[in-house]
Parts: structure tokens; sequence; C-alpha cells
């Protein structure tokens, strides 16, 4: 039985991969609003369809739903959250590549090890456990690579940047010149052995010039070299070992993506209550999924009501991806009848190395240097799958 919640998680996996790679290119096209909008409507409107092709019907009597009110509480606050964490997934896409957002949606199933269990009493293993401390490492060791490779629209340094940042670095090492210089020494640069000439008035620094011709500086100068630059060193590593926050400061959809994580790892445990309540689980999936649609759409209706057009200018585009967010779901809510949530979450998640490639080959996002941590991460839920 595990090995069909496993298989039903995989397929889930893929369809997230194509979701990811598909909802990147229609950011282009689309604002956030409009994309999650759309696609939420389509999404409503497929699940009913194929319940009613199914023959289901009698899963959508009113009746059913409204007298079980833990079962309408838990899908009511299901689809609220996943309606905001929706909302600030497209977003993250849209500020970020695919490599420095999607993969950080790998801390869902640390997450759930704690919601589940709060939630469900639900208990990993210790191998289980171990993943979950391989997933972190990776997730931590991804942060600290410098996303400096990012495609998104920005503004290109500008030249006079680059002049202020020389002038600023010269005018550091003529300090660290005058420090360990003593007295003699520094009429030696009076009298011409090491030169210096003013750089641009708005600055008023003086930028060192070495006279190629003149001998090698001071030992002092050496020692004293030496030692910042052993200071120097000690700092970076401590400044490495920090970077992960002040990068989730400088990359806005990475930070986004971090918060999504944690409000589908809460989502995640109530639509396994939920399905195991509903008559089965394409009625509770066409259920939220309406229940989502309606305060989305309605908002589109209100900001921007010619958006609508898009349903049949850009039709083709918006099915594909409710298509795929359709049998991602469905499939999901399948692998929780056998599995625990955070090992189906891991393995659903397993999509990352997927999702990286699609950033790589669709929109040329630069991944070489990323790949170690994502496979440290897929790892580390290989862990928690096979527990």
């Amino acid at each position: 039985m595990r090995s069909i919640g496993f298989a039903f998680a995989a397929a889930a996996a893929i369809g997230n991969s194509c979701i990811d790679g598909s909802r990147k290119f229609a950011s282009q096209r689309f604002t956030t609003v409009e994309l999650m909008s759309l696609v939420g409507l389509l999404d409503a409107i497929l699940l009913v369809v194929i319940v009613l092709a199914s023959g289901n019907y009698g899963s959508f009597d009113t009746f059913l739903v409204v007298r079980d009110i833990k079962f309408l509480q838990i899908i009511v606050v299901s689809a609220g959250i996943k309606v905001l964490a929706g909302f600030l997934y497209q977003r993250a896409l849209h500020l970020s590549p695919l490599s420095v957002t999607v993969p950080y949606l790998a801390f869902t199933p640390v997450l759930l090890v704690f919601t589940s269990f709060v939630m469900m009493h639900e208990e990993p293993s210790y191998q289980g456990l171990l993943g979950v401390v391989v997933v972190t490492i990776g997730g931590y060791l991804l942060a600290l690579e410098q996303p400096g490779e990012t495609e998104t629209k920005r503004e290109k340094p500008k030249t006079k940047f680059w002049n202020s940042l020389h002038v600023s670095l010269s005018s550091i090492l003529s300090k660290w010149c005058f420090i360990a210089l003593s007295g003699k020494d520094k009429d030696l640069m009076v009298e011409g052995h090491i030169k210096w000439e003013e750089q641009a008035s708005k600055e008023n620094v003086k930028i060192l010039i070495a006279d190629q011709k003149e001998q090698t500086l001071p030992s002092s100068f050496s020692v004293t070299g030496a030692k910042t630059s052993q200071a120097r060193t000690e700092w970076n590593v401590l400044d490495r070992i920090m970077e992960p926050f002040r990068a989730l400061k400088r990359e806005q959809g990475s930070l986004l993506m971090l918060g999504v994580a944690g409000l589908l790892s809460v989502s995640n445990s109530l639509d396994k209550m939920g399905a195991h309540l509903a008559p089965s689980p394409i009625a509770f999936a066409a259920i939220q999924k309406v229940i989502m649609a309606i305060p989305v759409t309605f908002f589109l209706g209100l900001v921007s009501p010619s958006s609508f057009k898009y349903l049949f200018g850009q039709f083709h585009v918006l099915i594909s991806i409710s298509l795929f967010e359709v049998l991602a779901f469905v499939c999901y809510l399948k692998s929780l009848e056998t599995l625990l949530v955070a090992y189906s979450i891991a393995a659903k998640r397993s999509n990352v190395l997927i999702t990286v490639f699609i950033g790589r080959l669709f929109f040329k996002e630069k991944i070489l240097r990323r790949l170690p941590f994502i496979l440290l991460m897929i790892g580390g839920m290989a862990l928690i799958v096979f527990a």
C-alpha cells in the first residue's frame, strides 16, 4: 500500500514541477492577481466537471457538508490558507528566479513533522527525523550560496558606483599604509618613494600609487597586513555563517517562499483531516477549490473586470496550468490515504530538482553552483520517504 502512496506522491511531484514552470512562464503575461483568480476559477470548474462526469453528484449534497461542522471548519480554513499561500507563491515567482525560490519549499516536510504531530499526533521514525536534519542542512547551505546570477529585472550597477567603490578601497588602503609605516617611513612617502595623487574633488580622498621602480614596503607593513588579513578572514567566516539571514532580506522571493512553506505545513495537515471526512478525495478537492475560487474571482471582478477576457484570449495557457494543478492535487490527496503527511509532502517536494532544471532549460537560469545543495536536500527527503 505504501508503494501506491509513493507512486501518487511521485505523480504529484511531476505535476508540481510542471506547475512551477508554467506559472513562471505565465507570470510574464499576467499579474499575480489575474493568474491566481483565473487559474483558481478554472480549477474549480474542472473539478466540478470531473465529479459530475464520474456520477458522484451526491458528494455535493449541501446538507452533507453543512451538518458536519468539523468538516466545514477544516475545509474553509484550509481554503483560506491556500489562497494566501497561492498569492505569496505567485508573487515570489514574479520577484525571483525558480532556482532561488522553489527550493525553499523543501522546508515544508520539516515543518510538517511538528504540525502533523500537534494536529494529528503523527510521529515519524528516527530515520525520518534524520532526513529532517539533512533537509535543514541542505537548505542552510543553499541559502549560503549567493544568488548573484538572479535574472530578474534589476538595474545594472552604474559606472559611478564602481568609481565610488574604487575610491573607497583606495582610501582604506592609504589609511592602512599610514598606520603601518612609522615616522621615518612616512618621510620617505613625502620624498616621493611612494607617490600620492589627488582623486576627484567630490570624494576628497587620496589614492596610493606605488612606483614600480621603488623597493617593496617595509616588513612592519607586511606583518601588520598579515594580521589584518587574518582578522578579515575570521570575520568572513562569521559573515558567511550569518549569510542566510541576509540572503532572505536581499532576495524577497526566497523570504516569501519560506512563508509559503509555513502556511502549507498547516494546510497540508488540514487536507488529510478533511479528505478522511469527505465522501472521496476528488469531492474534497472540488469543494475546496470552489471555496477558494469565490473570493479571488470576486476580488478580480472588483479591481480588474477586464482581465476575464484572458479566459478566451489566453485560454490555452491558463487551462494548462489548471490541468497540472488538478492532477497534482488529486494525486497528493490519494497519497495521503496510505502515507504520513510529512512523508507524502517530502516525496512530492522531490520536484525541486526537476523545477531547477526547468528554470535552466526554459529561463536560462544559472544553477550549477546550487545543484550540490539541492541534491543534499533531496537526499534528506529520501531518508524521510523511505523511513
